[in-house]
């Protein structure tokens, strides 16, 4: 008999090739066959993974469980990395009597306006928000708040389709931007309704506004269990060049301390508070914040670690590989002293195409070459198509590299030296 097994589900192949060589033969993947059929990764074994399209919660299970029959396998744990797939491990979990957040805890963190009415009952500082059905709403909550406004999708997940708008004029061609997109997006999982999400909201017609609070962004990651909330990281966010799509989030840098004003005490209790109200009692959590004149705003909270380069460019940094920190927790295995690393500061730089087209050429030599860099991970090759933002989002990411500052200039501007060392060709269409 095998020993048991953690079932991942719905992540992508960098993170399935990753636990493959960290941790062989600990990991069953659930996978969407469209992110098998991009993949440059080697394709896992049979036993190792199944191809899924996640429509039918239910048939999934039935595919997970002949599986494990067929194969003489177990399993002991969920884990899940990636916000859209949260639903279907939650779901997956309770059939099967594992540990998880539960389906209506992930439907409320999945909804940015309910999770800050939970916050707003609870006495969590987070932006003022409403949904907005059509333009007469937008006037009003203008109106209302007075002030420059966030425009973004009701279950979104990172930057993707989230709009800073100056003005009302800004708003109503952001807002014709969005529902444009949002009517096109078919089966994307970041936008299908979650039937466990109370009220009658809608996310291909409903979209969130929010007031903008004007200050420092972070990221943090924390653990909660029995009561007791552990700080794992904190981050701080460099973003890119603004937009009226939306700063995107260029590099973070660990470790980050959080200003005086707000002591660790009461920001672990703002946690906690923020955690529990939306229905978490056991979680790995990432959530992130606005520091504004000396206080915390929360802006999202969901049940998984930190994305992008974060978990590589953790590991790198004080030796915590929080990859394997999750699939810990879902085997229910003893976490503690996560606070207690050694860090070293450094940079997580995300490189982005400029332009859209198709990949001729693509060579990282000099930036693996330069003393700064650490690491260096590019997941694009040539023939890649590159489409930009607000039509697609993710192709325009060719890696990351993690980098030590040097200190006597800008971080912002070593960032824009680093990723000028990333020399792509592209062909233009038309």
């Amino acid at each position: 008999m095998h020993s048991p097994r953690v079932v991942v589900v719905g992540t992508t192949s960098d993170y399935i090739e990753l636990i493959r060589r960290r941790y062989p033969h600990r990991a069953l993947f659930l996978t969407n066959p469209a992110e098998r059929i991009k993949a440059r990764e080697e394709t896992p074994g049979p036993a190792e993974e199944i191809l899924c399209h996640f429509t039918d919660d239910a048939e999934v299970l039935r595919v997970l469980k002949d599986h494990l029959r067929r194969y003489r396998l177990t399993v002991d744990g969920v884990a899940c990395f990636d916000c859209e797939y949260l639903g279907s491990a939650a779901f997956l979990a309770q059939r099967l009597g594992l540990p998880f957040p539960s389906p209506s805890a992930v439907a409320q963190t999945r909804n940015k306006f309910l999770s800050k009415q939970a916050w707003k009952r609870a006495e969590v500082a987070c932006p003022e928000a409403a949904v907005v059905r059509n333009r007469a709403e937008i006037s009003k909550f203008l109106d209302r708040v007075g002030k420059s406004v966030i425009l973004k999708p009701l279950t979104g997940s990172g930057g993707e389709l989230v709009f800073r708008c100056a003005d009302h004029n800004d708003c109503l061609q952001a807002y014709d931007t969005m529902i444009n997109r949002l009517s096109k997006a078919g089966e994307n999982r970041l936008y299908l309704q979650d039937p466990l999400a109370p009220g009658d909201l809608d996310p291909i017609q409903d979209v969130v506004l929010e007031e903008f609070i004007p200050g420092q962004e972070y990221s943090c990651d924390f653990f909660l269990e029995n009561g007791r909330l552990e700080v794992i990281r904190t981050a701080k966010k460099i973003p890119t060049a603004e937009t009226q799509v939306g700063a995107t989030t260029a590099a973070y840098v660990v470790p980050a301390e959080l200003p005086a004003e707000i002591p660790a005490a009461v920001f672990v209790d703002q946690l906690y508070r923020a955690a529990t109200a939306l229905g978490l009692d056991r979680a790995l959590c990432m959530v992130d914040f606005i520091v504004s004149q000396g206080k915390a705003y929360l802006l999202e909270l969901t049940p998984r670690p930190g994305g992008d380069c974060l978990p590589w460019l953790i590991q790198q940094s004080c030796g915590l590989d929080m990859i394997g920190l999750a699939l810990d927790m879902a085997q229910r295995r003893n976490i503690s002293n996560l606070s207690r690393q050694s860090w070293e500061t450094l940079v997580g730089l995300r490189l982005f195409a400029q332009d859209a087209g198709t990949v001729k050429e693509i060579d990282e030599g000099d930036l693996r070459q330069d003393p700064r860099v650490q690491e260096v991970f590019i997941k694009r090759r040539p023939g890649h198509r590159v489409v930009l933002p607000p039509n697609d989002y993710d192709s325009r990411l060719f890696g990351h590299v993690i980098f030590r500052p040097r200190g006597s200039t800008s971080l912002e501007t070593e960032c824009v030296e680093l990723a000028s060392k990333l020399k792509v060709v592209m062909e233009f269409e038309g």
